[in-house]
């Protein structure tokens, strides 16, 4: 049977509503303002399904840290509920039964010396389901892996304990300790009693699979900071497109000076510069607006980093090549990437080993990008979104028309020319030399002297 659970006392749910809040006339009465209605209302169906929907509209409910919105949410076990700052639990019997003995796994042979780079200090920890997506935080006082509702990661199977497994900061790193009758397999192996996880480290309990991250060992965060901030700041450089070559001096002479002088070839970084007003040399990112932002939402020296994307197509990965570098254990060197289409914005897994996720699901080819989803990149989450809509798309590149003749032009400014380009830019429209217009009558009158002195020699000898 299901139920709701304030602190040490548990609330039967019988099939029908039951209003959960502060007010006197709630069923399950969560301190707080009396004066106030019910917040919260559970329903039960007749399969005993309970699903979870506000009161009322201004009602402030959160389940999983997550605000509740207009629409119902179903409750699965394990579930928290938030109101008015008090946190109640939901569970279900059924899913928190006698725990089912299926025999011990056979242990491996027993882990020697982690290497260096998978050494963990005892912060930033957090552990990503891949099942679901979902990430747990690992703070100062650890967490519980289990199948009872209380347990900070619920794991609702019979062959998981009620309090099957902990992890918490120790001498080293982060310790696990098994404390379940069907124990704890890390990275394929059980664990004896407790075990030092390291970086990437992946744990199985029950027919769930977490994986383990924490920050890297002597590296606090000032360190990690700097370094990203200088593997960035090389790829950026490494990005910069050189300045066109200036165009080269006119040959002195009559004839040179008298035809006119072909423009110089263009770099299109020049064109893509002086469109944007960059000075020639310099990146284009310093000056144009993005048309898309990615920001980690993580908690660790790389939360609130930020990139901007100003490309159609955009590389993800963890290697120093891609657009978004992330330096991550979990990240695939080539992870995934992320396309503008005429359809709107869409991420593509790379076969990546960890999965991409989009709100909280792995996708296993590609998705679609609606609204400001929430992406996860192995066990980096961030949020997309889409900047406001340039004047013109950035798909591709468009030719300026020329203007009729006779029309005034209005003079560009200092910014949109670069010094070192030729006066004219591909597209502006070229008026031929005004020396040239006579050409084509002394042309026309020479042939049709030569024509007549024909016609008159054959008709003299007719």
């Amino acid at each position: 049977m299901p139920y709701i659970q304030l602190r040490d006392r548990q609330y039967p749910l019988g099939k029908g509503q039951l209003r959960v809040g502060t007010g006197a006339h709630a069923d399950v009465r969560v301190p707080g303002d009396a004066s106030e209605s019910a917040q919260a209302l559970v329903d039960v169906g007749g399969d005993d399904q309970a699903t979870l929907r506000r009161a009322s509209p201004n009602a402030v409910v959160k389940v999983n840290g997550v605000l509740l919105g207009a629409e119902p949410t179903p409750l699965i076990h394990g579930d928290k509920i938030e109101i008015g700052g008090v946190e109640l639990l939901f569970g279900d019997d059924r899913s928190a039964g006698s725990t089912q003995y299926l025999g011990a796994p056979r242990a491996g042979s027993r882990p020697g010396a982690q290497s260096p780079d998978r050494v963990t200090e005892t912060t930033g920890g957090r552990l990503v389901s891949l099942v679901d997506g979902r990430e747990y935080a690992i703070g100062e006082g650890g967490v519980t892996i289990g199948r009872d509702a209380s347990c900070d990661v619920v794991v609702p199977a019979t062959e998981v304990s009620r309090r099957h497994a902990n992890i918490s900061p120790g001498v080293g790193g982060y310790l696990l300790t098994d404390l379940s009758t069907n124990g704890v397999l890390v990275n394929g192996e059980r664990v004896p009693k407790t075990r030092t996880l390291g970086r990437g480290d992946m744990i199985r309990i029950g027919g769930e699979e977490f994986r383990f991250h924490a920050d890297a060992a002597g590296m606090n965060a000032e360190a990690v900071a700097r370094s990203n901030m200088n593997a960035t700041t090389a790829h950026r450089a490494a990005r910069i497109v050189p300045p066109p070559p200036p165009a080269p001096e006119p040959t002195p002479g009559a004839a040179s000076a008298a035809l006119p002088q072909a423009p110089a070839p263009v770099h299109p970084a020049a064109v893509a510069e002086a469109a944007s007003g960059a000075p020639a040399g310099q990146g284009a990112t310093t000056s144009r607006a993005p048309l898309a932002v990615a920001e980690i939402l993580n908690e660790g020296v790389l939360k609130g980093k930020r990139f901007e994307i100003f490309t159609p197509l955009t590389h993800v990965g963890r290697g120093a090549h891609n657009d978004i570098s992330i330096p991550d254990d979990s990240v695939s060197e080539s992870h995934a990437k992320i396309q503008k289409r005429e359809a709107g914005w869409f991420v593509v897994d790379m076969d990546s080993t960890n999965g991409t996720y989009v709100g909280g699901r792995r996708i296993t080819s590609e998705r679609q990008l609606i609204g400001s989803p929430d992406i996860r990149f192995g066990g980096i989450k961030m949020i997309f979104q889409v900047a406001a809509a340039p004047m013109d798309d950035a798909k591709s590149t468009r030719a300026i028309t020329g203007m009729p003749r006779g029309q005034p032009r209005s003079a560009p400014t200092p910014a949109a020319r670069p010094a070192s380009a030729p006066s004219s830019i591909v597209g502006d429209p070229v008026e031929p030399p005004p020396a040239g217009r006579g050409l084509g009558w002394v042309w026309l009158g020479i042939v049709i002297l030569v024509i007549g002195t024909m016609v008159f020699v054959l008709w003299g000898r007719g």
